[in-house]
């Protein structure tokens, strides 16, 4: 019921945002002009040509969070039951800096915080999320190296959050994140560049396990945790392999001075059909407990690779009166060993589990199952409403993504879905968005879809 109230609260606002000729035609030319600058940031040219310059850019995405919780979840601060809570949380701030001398030489760096809500401790600190070095040794191939996100697999496990078509990814595109990486980066060396039609990228990497982590165990607590046939994250110093290829039937996209890749351009730089396979692979990252069938039934740890296989399609068509048909579909494949599952939640260390009850098999709070040994599909469609509906510069874009995970650690499939819109006021760097997800939830002893859950998200996103 609430939820509703919400949904109809934000149409309200929105019809009431975008009513025809709310602003003068005036006011849209001088809007168009202010955002091609601030498409290009702030720059500093080291020559009149502006091929060697130093830039600057900052981002901010502010969230404010209904959201209905999985069962027998209490607050953690308060330790009361709750069957719905609301926030305001900082997804992301970002605060970046490239110096690029002639396409030859570019340092990037790109520092800030990621998923600060307010329960958290106050002043967390600012980290780099990325700085890496990388030099052109041949015509569209360059080297590289440093803390980065080339990470293989799909257009999505390389998206920025500049132009996500919906608020957030879908978890899939990441199958270790913070366990063996940083927010999705390692530190390791990658090549990448473009041949013909062809966009290539490949990296060696360092994987990033926490001493403390509660997300990785050794060998002796795989074995405490008594789960025969069951894989988890161990320990391993092992370096991880990526690498994403992917060939455009129409237009190309040049070479990408950083890894981040755009997921729509609203129609801005014409039609595009990119097909892509990647892969990500580490050695012995997963240990599975096993019992021999000999007469002393010994326990012993089997090491056990975790391989991740993607395809994927991305289809852009610019249509009439500047709308724009976006088409994203994906199929993922992973192994990490026998009913390997991890579930998690973004921002969701305010619950906790009730002791006096009985929790779903993902967890309290808005846990869910994001990967498994197993398969899953994804796919998204997004549609800008043309211009001469509601005569404005300023563009709507609703869009649908479904996600459907089959993993063997699970009984039936996991299907999560998210209905939203965007609202661009001052071309992409500016712009409101709202969405509502719905996620299944897992009965723990029968392995099955008991209920389904859902979450509304309403974002303020500036990027300059």
């Amino acid at each position: 019921m609430y939820l509703r109230k919400f949904l109809f609260l934000l149409v309200l606002i929105i019809s009431v945002v975008v009513a025809p000729k709310v602003y003068a035609q005036e006011k849209d030319k001088s809007e168009i002009d202010l955002a091609k600058l601030a498409k290009h940031g702030a720059v500093l040219n080291f020559n009149e040509q502006g091929s060697s310059y130093l830039k600057f850019g900052m981002g901010v995405q502010l969230w404010y969070r209904y959201m209905e919780m999985n069962p027998n979840t209490v607050d953690k601060n308060t330790q009361h039951p709750i069957d719905y809570y609301s926030d305001f949380a900082l997804r992301r701030m970002r605060m970046s800096v490239m110096l690029n001398f002639e396409n030859r030489h570019i340092i990037y760096s790109q520092f800030g915080l990621t998923s600060e809500a307010s329960y958290n401790g106050l002043h967390s600190g600012i980290f780099f999320h990325d700085l890496w070095y990388k030099t052109r040794v041949a015509k569209n191939t360059y080297i590289g190296g440093g803390l980065h996100m080339w990470n293989g697999l799909s257009r999505l496990s390389n998206v920025t959050y500049a132009s996500q078509i919906t608020l957030d990814n879908p978890g899939i595109n990441f199958p270790n994140v913070n366990v063996s990486d940083d927010f999705v980066r390692q530190y390791g060396i990658f090549l990448q560049g473009q041949f013909k039609k062809f966009d290539y990228s490949f990296s060696v990497n360092q994987p990033l396990l926490s001493t403390n982590s509660s997300k990785v165990l050794n060998d002796a607590e795989i074995v405490a945790k008594d789960d025969l046939g069951t894989a988890y994250n161990r320990y391993h110093n092992n370096f991880s392999y990526k690498g994403y290829l992917s060939y455009s039937v129409f237009n190309k996209e040049g070479v990408s001075k950083t890894p981040f890749k755009a997921m729509t351009y609203y129609g801005k730089k014409g039609r595009f059909l990119n097909v892509g396979a990647g892969f990500q692979y580490v050695d012995e990252a997963s240990g599975i407990l096993r019992q021999d069938t000999d007469i002393d039934q010994t326990i012993t740890v089997e090491q056990h690779k975790q391989l991740s296989l993607s395809a994927d399609l991305w289809f852009e068509q610019p249509l009439a009166n500047e709308s724009v048909l976006n088409i994203y579909a994906a199929y993922y494949n992973y192994d990490y060993g026998d009913n390997y599952l991890k579930s998690s939640a973004v921002m969701g260390g305010f619950a906790a589990s009730n002791p006096d009850g009985v929790s779903p098999a993902q967890g309290s709070g808005i846990n869910q199952f994001y990967i498994g040994t197993g398969d899953a599909m994804y796919f998204s469609i997004a549609y800008v409403i043309p211009k001469n509906i509601y005569d404005s510069n300023r563009k709507i874009m609703p869009f649908y993504a479904v996600t459907r995970k089959n993993f063997e650690g699970l009984n039936e499939a996991s299907i999560q879905q998210d209905f939203g819109v965007q609202y661009l006021i001052l071309g992409n760097n500016v712009k409101l968005s709202a969405q509502y997800s719905t996620r299944p939830v897992f009965d723990s002893s029968s392995l099955l879809v008991s209920e389904n859950k859902g979450m509304f998200v309403l974002q303020l996103h500036a990027k300059f």
